[in-house]
């Protein structure tokens, strides 16, 4: 098989995949933008500094929601690569166990995250950000904390679905459900239709209606999807293998302190820049609301290199494995370079989308001209690190995430930002340093284990 028909097949498994990721980030930007309107522009209320205090709490509560989100994410990581093995040799059982062994993990680590974060939210205002920011964090961190729990539902389905290669339908699904949260948002941040004005939680209820939705959406589309029906079907809840469960967790694990080590940076990247101040949380918001519409497009094509790599692992062809992760690798580098141009160009329309404070806007579009080559790393990296995934390598990637982000990004991050006082500008120095020492690191690694398979092709 040559690079043509890798990159033809790669493409058709990750574009519903980024078509779904892109969705979501539309209404991570619509969060954004709607939170960040209130007293402006969108308001009947006419006070700018409620939607420069409303998005600087979005940013701190999210900081720590995403922490919680992106490390249970990690530990269900373990499922599409176990499942796409078996659908590659057409074990449909196996795969249905994998599935509801999967589930029972993720809803299990979740319950216990939320109930340590619902025990400890009030150290928040011990972390000396802003009081006023703190104050309109909390009842949006316990809304959309509340959202994870169907979130991680509809992970579960997401993964079967995407280890099947049956990416349309969450993309799909994705997409209504992103369509719903916006409608609601629009009825409970401003007080719309004859809803109550919940102004930053009308945002967070919003999401948690849309992802409980987003579960019967999905799950209606993959019983009318012959494949994804059959397996379904097969699924037993009676009955559970402690193989299958350390199976998951031999893989989840890793990829859980890979993600953890990952948003934990960019979380305490958050609790950084509010010491320097609201507007600087804020324009650090901004940016990396905007960084992440483009990497949200390499983890679908991660999503891919995970399925396709794993498909071949399954089938011991390990010539056509290593091809399916560079022309991954190479499909990010094109978007991401392309991108990072984008935000060069536009760096000082783009935040103006968010804000009408002119501070706020200043420093935003600094922060883009450090994403435009930050974002080109942390494609390639997060590419490379779902190629790994899929040959069930994660014990490796993780020591190097942890590198990356623990001992490059965050010192030098705070050093730039609180004792340089450089500002949010600082931080991101310090986010991009740790992204290309991984991105570099992790396709080593990739290299070096394909080398090594190559050689009992």
């Amino acid at each position: 098989m040559n690079f043509r028909e890798h990159f033809k097949r790669t493409f058709i498994i990750a574009w519903p995949v980024m078509l779904s990721q892109a969705g979501q980030m539309v209404v991570n930007v619509a969060d954004n933008v709607m939170v960040g309107g209130l007293g402006g522009r969108f308001d009947t209320v006419d006070n700018i500094e409620l939607g420069t205090t409303a998005l600087a709490g979005v940013a701190l509560g999210n900081s720590v929601l995403f922490i919680i989100m992106s490390t249970a994410f990690g530990f269900s990581f373990g499922m599409s690569p176990l499942i796409a093995q078996a659908d590659a040799k057409n074990k449909i059982e196996r795969g249905a166990k994998v599935f509801s062994h999967g589930l029972l993990l993720n809803l299990i680590i979740t319950t216990i995250f939320l109930t340590i974060l619902y025990s400890i939210e009030s150290l928040i205002y011990k972390m000396g950000q802003p009081v006023e920011v703190v104050d309109a964090a909390i009842p949006y961190l316990r809304i959309a904390g509340a959202s994870i729990i169907p979130l991680m539902i509809f992970q579960s389905l997401r993964q079967l679905s995407e280890g099947l290669s049956l990416t349309l339908n969450v993309a799909i699904a994705t997409i209504l459900a992103n369509l719903l949260n916006i409608f609601f948002n629009y009825c409970f941040i401003y007080g719309n239709l004859g809803m109550p004005r919940l102004e930053i939680a009308g945002a967070a209820l919003g999401t948690l209606i849309s992802r409980i939705l987003m579960i019967f959406i999905l799950l209606a589309l993959m019983l009318r999807t012959p494949k994804a029906k059959v397996y379904l079907k097969a699924v037993k809840f009676k009955v559970y293998n402690k193989f299958i469960i350390n199976r998951l967790l031999k893989l989840g694990t890793p990829a859980a302190l890979q993600m953890f080590f990952e948003m934990g940076t960019f979380s305490a990247a958050a609790f950084i820049c509010g010491l320097a101040g609201t507007d600087q949380l804020a324009a650090h918001q901004i940016a990396l609301n905007l960084a992440s519409i483009t990497f949200m497009l390499c983890v679908g094509i991660s999503t891919a290199a995970t399925v396709r790599v794993g498909n071949q692992l399954g089938l011991k062809d390990y010539l056509n494995l290593k091809k399916a992760g560079i022309s991954a690798i190479v499909m990010t580098t094109l978007i991401m370079g392309t991108s990072g141009i984008s935000f060069i160009i536009f760096r000082n329309v783009l935040p103006t989308f968010y804000t009408e404070n002119q501070e706020v806007i200043t420093i935003a579009s600094s922060l883009l001209i450090v994403a435009a080559i930050f974002q080109l790393a942390d494609g390639i990296q997060v590419t490379a690190s779902g190629s790994l995934r899929g040959m069930q390598d994660v014990i490796i990637p993780a020591i190097i995430t942890m590198i990356a982000y623990f001992v490059i990004a965050l010192p030098v991050g705070y050093y730039l930002t609180v004792s340089a006082e450089m500002g949010a500008l600082g931080m991101w120095i310090g986010l991009g340093s740790g992204l290309i020492f991984s991105a570099i690191a992790l396709v080593s690694r990739f290299y070096v284990k394909t080398k090594q398979l190559s050689l009992l092709n």
